[in-house]
């Protein structure tokens, strides 16, 4: 189960959580994944035939759990996290 956390220093929940949304919007869109959010708790989730994803903003960062199913190949693990990482790298940019 992998685990990503990134600092935003600077950065309060709210603004960590609206960048997160849109970027969670657009990739559950093009990828077909079901998207559920709480603005008020600002998390979301994102799932799809087991594999699911759960993050949560705080103020100045963003955690996000990944979980796969064992059948999922390891390159598939991979490359969907670095996806997520460099999509993460670049959300204030």
């Amino acid at each position: 189960m992998p685990q990503i956390k990134r600092e935003y220093p600077g950065k309060d929940a709210q603004q960590i959580y609206e960048k997160v949304d849109e970027v969670m919007e657009r990739l559950t869109a093009k990828m077909g994944l079901k998207y559920d959010r709480d603005p008020a708790a600002k998390t979301g989730k994102v799932s799809k035939m087991g594999i699911s994803g759960v993050y949560a903003a705080g103020d100045g960062h963003v955690t996000i759990d990944l979980h796969f199913p064992m059948l999922v190949p390891g390159a598939m693990k991979k490359q969907v996290q670095e996806d997520i990482e460099r999509r993460l790298d670049g959300l204030f940019a």
